[in-house]
């Protein structure tokens, strides 16, 4: 893998919807190549899959993440599974109301044991009025998460721009998402996590390589990228400038359930 295949990776890890021309676009090469090398990252699983994530808010639930310092594997009910050098698995748990939330990872302690970071940021707001056909794309997005919006256009027999208009404001306002499922076995590229509670200081630090994120005025949980360990080291010594408590923990497999 060169540093043309890392920076295709690193634009579908930060929109797993973007297209191959504008991927192409950015990297700075032809369409024929990149369908050449997209292919290629495809059929050599260096690129797993792309998976829906749909926000907790869209069916009125709350969302919370905790992490655990064990080897064992646990079957419980959870959305995302991050595994870490550090022997530190973060789970993503989902529930109707911040309890419910706080249930399940007491539940996943009784197999674990204590978590080492625990956090649940408190409900927000959908930012926008939902409607039928909103539902309808998010349900096909499930089947196929990069449908081009021709084909959600002419599944929904809607005109292509509200479609289009539609898909757009879900993103914006981080109703749905795109996930790029990649194999880090290679050790090619770099994907770590960190928890800080002083988010104001370290989101302009990481929003550059942020691939996921979840925050609030208090903290947050950021999934980043980078093409080289050595990149990875900067941002990391970048944050704890500014946070020394920050939890950082280097993934070496990921997944996201839809």
């Amino acid at each position: 893998m060169d540093l043309v295949d890392k920076k295709i990776l690193f634009n579908v890890l930060k929109d797993g919807r973007i297209s191959q021309r504008q991927i192409a676009i950015n990297v700075g090469i032809s369409a024929q190549a990149l369908s050449y090398r997209m292919s290629k990252l495809l059929s050599d699983g260096v690129i797993r899959r792309f998976v829906l994530h749909v926000s907790p808010l869209l069916e009125g639930k709350v969302e919370g993440f905790a992490a655990f310092k064990s080897d064992k594997e646990y079957g419980g009910d959870v959305f995302s599974v991050v595994k870490c050098l550090e022997e530190i698995t973060l789970y993503g748990f989902r529930g109707n109301e911040y309890g419910d939330v706080e249930k399940q990872i007491a539940e996943a302690e009784k197999h674990l044991g204590k978590t080492v970071m625990k956090y649940i940021p408190p409900a927000g707001n959908l930012g926008m009025n939902l409607n039928m056909n909103d539902l309808r794309i998010i349900e096909l997005l499930r089947g196929d998460p990069r449908m081009s919006i021709t084909d959600l256009a002419t599944k929904l027999d809607l005109p292509y721009m509200t479609a289009k208009r539609r898909l757009n404001l879900m993103m914006k306002n981080r109703l749905i998402g795109i996930i790029a499922e990649l194999d880090l076995t290679g050790g090619d590229v770099v994907i770590f996590s960190i928890f800080s509670r002083k988010v104001n200081e370290v989101t302009p630090i990481l929003v550059p390589s942020a691939i996921f994120a979840i925050r609030d005025s208090e903290a947050g949980v950021f999934m980043c990228y980078s093409e080289t360990l050595f990149a990875a080291r900067e941002n990391i010594s970048r944050v704890r400038k500014v946070d020394p408590d920050a939890d950082v923990m280097i993934l070496y497999e990921y997944r996201f359930f839809s």
